[in-house]
């Protein structure tokens, strides 16, 4: 027996038990990349498109921060705009998929002692990790390639291609290593989760700081080596095997740490709590404030900043929609605003979305306590089941509130800047408010589902995306108008574009209500179900 024994039954098992959340992160992300490389030609269809491209976008340091340093904008093609405009956020889905996936099968079952049971058996010591190393890097190759055959089938060069689909994989499989390394220093999932997270936000400022400059700094992020690939720019292939050299030594680091610390510890030691716990722990609110703090604190970060990145081009807009038909006729939904008011609703709408994916994750915390037999010991005394799951719903909705306004603010404050007028502050902040009713909807569909249909919990991402597209898609997909029409976005009144309406408000919000108070009631019937 040696220290890899069971691996490749354990790797079955990985595939067997998550083949429908693998399928979910594949198609998002394949669908996704794709989908964004096939808008790209009708969009820009001959040179001097391709070049008004790269003038609008190359000077803009927001714009740089998020979508790259440009490689070929000195001689552009049609590929290097599919670079600028889907190798960030695809390197970051690639990143976020294996921080999940890996936490999943390591520290998270460690966690709820299931690694202890499967180690007790004819199991090598490092199988457990090495089977889903091996299972997660084979998902992140698996993207890689079938983003390379879209993007050659939407018409794109094939070493370009390769280059770009490559560059994601590359990143990924950092990722992968990081948070094996992260699992054995970290205690508990969780702590895995916010380590590997850290880990990604910092590589990301390091790369943008780098790529604003035109400095040294991105050479210390994998995203950084992960674009100086230069795909459709005159391809460069050692950065790729930079990045795999780098997640070769993280994997090697990760058994090597694996192997001096006992299961179920980690290298940092829990440090102990303080004698006494403050007495709003005692309560139910107070005890899910504690559980949520620090994600609400990490979401309204993020979004305030994806609000200064909008509104600072606020003041350009208007030329971005003359070269732009994407643009155009995104904004062409809300017929009648200006052009600069259009595009902030339009903005905030987006904002929502993203926020709407907090409020979904938020609710599935009950999903997450209940599951890992915390909740039990719990509701084994006085306290009430639907006390202990409005007290988690409270905390979701009211941080729902927060990370939207955040989002708005940034906006404002931008905005604000640029435009030298303080009174946008205000303006956008509370324009931004008017997106919270439909997020709210999706908070009181999660909930449903947890409390009617504990099972097809995770619909409530696929809805989610289902309302991305018709929401940000919808006019340029030409979708049918019944379509846009099930999404609850769609009902609400896209301010500052238009009036306030205060009759969806007020509907959104029963509707929202009334899903919440039959996923209360449904739960208070149903039994607790465990992992």
């Amino acid at each position: 027996m040696t220290t890899l024994t069971g691996t490749g039954r354990l790797s079955w098992f990985v595939v067997r038990r998550d083949r429908l959340r693998l399928l979910l992160w594949i198609g998002g992300i394949v669908g996704t990349v794709i989908a964004s490389a096939a808008a790209l030609p009708p969009v820009y269809p001959d040179q001097e498109s391709i070049e008004q491209y790269t003038v609008l976008f190359g000077d803009n340091p927001a714009l740089v921060a998020f979508a790259g340093p440009g490689y070929g904008f000195d001689d552009p093609n049609l590929g290097v705009i599919l670079v600028n405009e889907t190798q960030v956020f695809g390197m970051i889905g690639m990143a976020l998929m294996a921080i999940f996936l890996v936490n999943r099968h390591t520290r998270a079952e460690e966690d709820v002692e299931r690694a202890e049971v499967v180690r007790s058996s004819v199991v090598g010591r490092h199988a457990p990790t090495a089977a889903a190393l091996a299972v997660v890097a084979a998902v992140v190759v698996l993207v890689s390639a079938a983003c390379a055959v879209g993007f050659v089938a939407t018409g794109y060069a094939v070493h370009g291609s390769v280059a770009l689909a490559a560059s994601l994989a590359a990143v990924g499989l950092v990722f992968v290593g990081i948070t094996a390394v992260a699992a054995q220093i970290a205690s508990t999932g969780r702590g895995t989760l916010g380590l590997a997270s850290a880990t990604l936000v910092a590589t990301f400022v390091l790369r943008a700081v780098g790529d604003i400059g035109d400095n040294a700094l991105r050479w210390l992020s994998p995203m950084g080596w992960a674009q100086a690939v230069r795909a459709f720019a005159g391809e460069v292939w050692w950065p790729i095997v930079l990045c795999l050299a780098a997640a070769g030594g993280l994997v090697g680091v990760a058994f090597w740490l694996f192997s001096r610390r006992d299961l179920g510890s980690g290298i940092l030691a829990t440090r102990g709590g303080p004698a006494r716990g403050a007495a709003s722990l005692s309560r139910p609110v107070g005890l899910a404030v504690r559980l949520h703090r620090g994600t609400v604190i990490g979401w309204a970060v993020g979004m305030f900043v994806t609000g200064l990145v909008y509104g600072s081009i606020g003041e350009d807009i208007e030329e971005m929609v003359e070269e732009n038909p994407t643009f155009a006729d995104i904004l062409a939904q809300l017929e009648g605003a200006s052009v600069t008011d259009a595009f902030f609703a339009t903005s905030l709408l987006m904002l929502a979305l993203i926020a709407s994916g907090f409020a979904i994750s938020a609710v599935l915390r009950l999903r997450s306590e209940e599951g890992a037999g915390r909740a039990e010991p719990l509701l084994a005394g006085p306290l009430g089941r639907i006390h202990w799951a409005a007290s988690h719903l409270v905390v979701a909705v009211v941080g729902t509130v927060v990370v939207i306004a955040a989002g708005g603010l940034g906006i404002g404050v931008s905005y604000a800047v640029v435009a030298e007028d303080a009174g946008q502050v205000a303006r956008m902040t509370l324009a931004s408010l008017v997106t919270v009713p439909p997020a709210l909807v999706l908070t009181g569909l999660t909930l449903a589902l947890f409390g009617l249909a504990p099972r097809a919990v995770m619909v409530a991402w696929a809805v989610l995306a289902g309302v991305v597209v018709v929401g940000v898609l919808g006019e340029v997909l030409r979708l049918p108008a019944w379509t846009r029409q099930l999404s609850p976005f769609d009902h609400a009144p896209a301010v500052p574009a238009e009036d306030l309406r205060w009759f969806p408000v007020i509907v959104l919000l029963a509707l929202a209500a009334a899903l919440a108070a039959a996923g209360l009631a449904g739960f208070r019937r149903r039994d607790l179900r465990t992992e």
